[in-house]
C-alpha cells in the first residue's frame, strides 16, 4: 500500500511523494516472457520459484519451437501429464507422445516436445492428424499457472518431466517426475507455501521421503 506524507510548504509535495513510493513498489515486480513460454516472479524478498507457461505456436499458428519430425497419428485422450484444454495423450504406429499441444488456428496438426521437455526448444514431433482432436475426452482447463506443472527445473540443476506410466508410491506421494539423470525422481506436487517452492526427492525404489529439493522453474 502506498504511503502519503505531507510536505509543509511545498504546494502538491503530498501527491509527488505518493507517485514515488508508487513507482518503487510496481518496480519490485518482474515479469520475463520467451518465444515459447511465458514467465512470472516476484523479484523481492529473494529468490522466487518462476512459473513458465508452455506455449507450442504462436499466435498466428506457427510453430514456436523447431520441428525435427513429421509422421502421421492420432489423438484420443486429453494429456496424462498437464491438465490444460489444449494438451493431449497421442499415437503415430506404436510410439505414444504425451503432451502434444494443438492451436485452432493451426488445423490438423499437434506439436510433441520430444521428449516432454518443455525447456527444450528443438527435437518436437510434429504429427498429422488423422482423426479429428477427441473434445469430448480433452480438459476443459484453459492454459495457466494452476494445477499440477508438467515440468520441473531444481536450484540444483536438475531437469524434470513428468512420468504418465506406472512408477511407484512412498510417504504417500506419487513419484511423478522422472528426471533426467536417470538416478533421481520428484515426489508428490511442488510445496507451494515455500519460496521457491519445494519437492520431495527420491531413488524410484525409496521406501520413505525425507530430502527436499529447492524448484528453480516450473512449467505449465
Amino acid at each position: 500500500m502506498p504511503r502519503t506524507y505531507k510536505v509543509i510548504g511545498l504546494r502538491g509535495g503530498a501527491m509527488k511523494l505518493r507517485v514515488f513510493m508508487t513507482v518503487i513498489a510496481t518496480a519490485a515486480t518482474v515479469v520475463f516472457a520467451s518465444a515459447c513460454g511465458s514467465s512470472t516472479a516476484v523479484a523481492s524478498g529473494g529468490q522466487k520459484t518462476q512459473q513458465r507457461v508452455y506455449y507450442a505456436f504462436t499466435t498466428a499458428g506457427r510453430p514456436a519451437i523447431r520441428v525435427t519430425r513429421t509422421v502421421r497419428g492420432s489423438c484420443f485422450f486429453g494429456s496424462g501429464a498437464i491438465d490444460r484444454s489444449d494438451a493431449w495423450r497421442c499415437f503415430s504406429g506404436r510410439v505414444v507422445s504425451d503432451p502434444c499441444f494443438s492451436l485452432g488456428k493451426a488445423k490438423g496438426i499437434v506439436l510433441c516436445p520430444a521428449p516432454s521437455l518443455p525447456w527444450k526448444r528443438s527435437g518436437v514431433l510434429k504429427i498429422k492428424l488423422t482423426k479429428p482432436l477427441p473434445r469430448k475426452y480433452g480438459s476443459k482447463r484453459r492454459p495457466g499457472q494452476s494445477g499440477t506443472p508438467w515440468g520441473i527445473q531444481t536450484t540444483s540443476g536438475l531437469k524434470c518431466s513428468m512420468s504418465t506410466g506406472a512408477t511407484n508410491v512412498a510417504s504417500d506421494r506419487r513419484a511423478n517426475y522422472r528426471c533426467l539423470n536417470g538416478r533421481q525422481w520428484l515426489w508428490g506436487a511442488p510445496e507451494r507455501k515455500y519460496n521457491p517452492w519445494r519437492i520431495y526427492i527420491a531413488p524410484i525404489n525409496a521406501r520413505k521421503l525425507t530430502r527436499k529439493v529447492k524448484i528453480r522453474i516450473a512449467w505449465f
